[in-house]
Parts: C-alpha cells; structure tokens; sequence
C-alpha cells in the first residue's frame, strides 16, 4: 500500500467519481482506476460498488477511509511542513493572550497576517493575568501579550494598546440593593478573576472588607455580572452594548471606577525570533501607533 493509492482513493470519495478524481490529479481515469485495483488486491477487498453510475463506498470502504483520514491529515500537515521550510518560514508560533485584551483588534491583525504566511501556523491561547507571562517565561510560547509584567528584567516589553476596565453591576441589582455609595456594594459578592499561579491568587481592583467570589474564567465572570449574582470590573469593549442599552450600569465611587490598563507585548531578551515571528512581533508593535 502506498500513500499515493490511499489519495487517489480519498479524491474519488471526496469528488464522486473516478473521472472527477483523475482531472484533478492530472492522471488518465485508467491510472487512477488501476491504483484502487491494486489496493483492492493489497487488501483483498473491493472498496468501491461500481455497479451504480457513480461508485459509492462499501462497508470496508467506509472502515477504510474512517481510519485512513488522520493519515491524509498527518500528510496534509506535513505538506505544509516542508513548505515552511522551503520559504525559510517558522512552522508554527504560539501565543498567549490575557483574556482583557481587545480581541477583535487582534484577531484582525492575526487574520491578516496568516493570509500572507500562510505556511505558518499560529496557536493562540486565552489567559488569565500571570499566566501570559509565565508561559513565555517557560518558553511554552513565543510571544505573550498582556497587562500583567513583573520580571522586566528577562522580557522585553512593549505597550501596544489600552483597556478600558469598568467596574459593573446589572441595572436590575443595582436598583433591588439600592446603590448609593461605595460601602452598600460590601453585601454583594464582587466577582473576582483570580490568577491561578499563586496560593492565594492575584487580583485586582478589590473592594476592602466586601465579599468576592473567585473564578478562573473570565468568561463566566461577564454572565454572572450580567445575570445579577455580583458586580465587578470588566472590558469596556466587552459591555459596551449592554451599557448603552441600560443592562449593566457603571459603578464610580472612591476606589471603585474605571481604569486604564496598558497591553504589552512580551517576550523572553534571549530568545531569538524567526523570520515570521519578527514580522508579526513588528506587526504588533505598530498598533501603539495607530
């Protein structure tokens, strides 16, 4: 059996035909009906039932291609392996992105990019506060982009953008507590994204003396504001909807308002960048100019 005979096969199923199957391979219909003999032979099993117009698959046929796909997948990859190499491109970039960032933003940039590499694979992962950084710092990915930095010395840092963070609570909540000063907001649980590297986590933006309820899942966190069971600081971009619609409403008293938070750009000093890693790290780093 040969990987050549398996693609013919799977072009046929993909295309209906064997016919369609040769045009697209750039082969006469009589070579491509000769590799699936042969592969009949080989497995001692007829794939196809020719008895109709167009062939359809028959039992082993349909078992044949169930397990044969995650070998055309495995080839697949490869393929794109060895053209990464061949345009001296990285076959793959990870990154981790806090979870405040403005995705859409970045996404864009993200979308932009593949289409001119598209050889390159980007990983993108969603985290919360530490967890950007220390995944760089442990070479679990390349390039972090997040708020949080506490070992400046080993990253090389560039702000790109702002968020806008505002403390919310439901309108509906708001009114049942009767909302009039920072301290009636002690009874009702602050909802809390605790960072998962620490014994105790870290957050921010807590109010003294209240009570906070504690999640891994930033998530969560804007549907359980939403639905009235706490208030807390979210992405602007995140509820500007809800805002202007009168759903969630902005919170502004002493220690609890809005804040800006700088997004940076990391990565690790030592650590070199490929071709299309410097270029998207450019990329990235003109965004604190537009």
């Amino acid at each position: 059996m040969t990987y050549d005979q398996v693609l013919v096969f799977h072009k046929i199923v993909e295309l209906g035909s064997f016919k369609s199957a040769a045009l697209a391979l750039h082969r006469t219909q009589p070579a491509v009906s000769f590799a699936i003999k042969k592969l009949e032979e080989e497995l001692s099993v007829e794939l196809f039932d020719r008895t109709s117009y167009r062939p359809s698959l028959t039992c082993y046929g349909h078992t044949f291609f169930e397990h044969s796909q995650k070998i055309m997948q495995g080839m697949s990859e490869l393929e794109e392996l060895s053209k990464s190499f061949i345009h001296k491109e990285e076959a793959q970039i990870k990154f981790a992105i806090e979870g405040i960032s403005p995705l859409p933003d970045l996404l864009k940039v993200f979308k932009d990019f593949q289409a001119n590499y598209p050889h390159t694979r980007l990983h993108l992962s969603l985290e919360i506060l530490s967890e950007a950084e220390r995944k760089v710092l442990d070479r679990e990915v390349e390039i972090g982009i997040t708020h949080f930095v506490n070992r400046h010395d080993e990253l090389e840092v560039i702000p790109i953008t702002e968020v806008r963070l505002v403390p919310v609570i439901s309108t509906s909540l708001y009114k049942e507590k009767g909302i009039k000063k920072q301290s009636d907001l002690a009874v009702i649980d602050q909802v809390v994204v605790a960072d998962r590297g620490g014994p105790s986590g870290v957050s921010f933006g807590l109010l003294d003396n209240g009570r906070k309820w504690r999640i891994h899942d930033s998530k969560f966190k804007k549907d359980i504001i939403q639905s009235g069971l706490g208030w807390g600081h979210l992405p602007y971009h995140e509820v500007s909807r809800e805002i202007e619609e009168g759903s969630l409403k902005i919170l502004d008293f002493e220690d609890i308002h809005e804040r800006l938070l700088d997004i940076k750009l990391i990565r690790l000093k030592r650590n070199q960048l490929g071709l299309v890693g410097k270029a998207i790290w450019d990329r990235l780093k003109a965004l604190r100019d537009q």
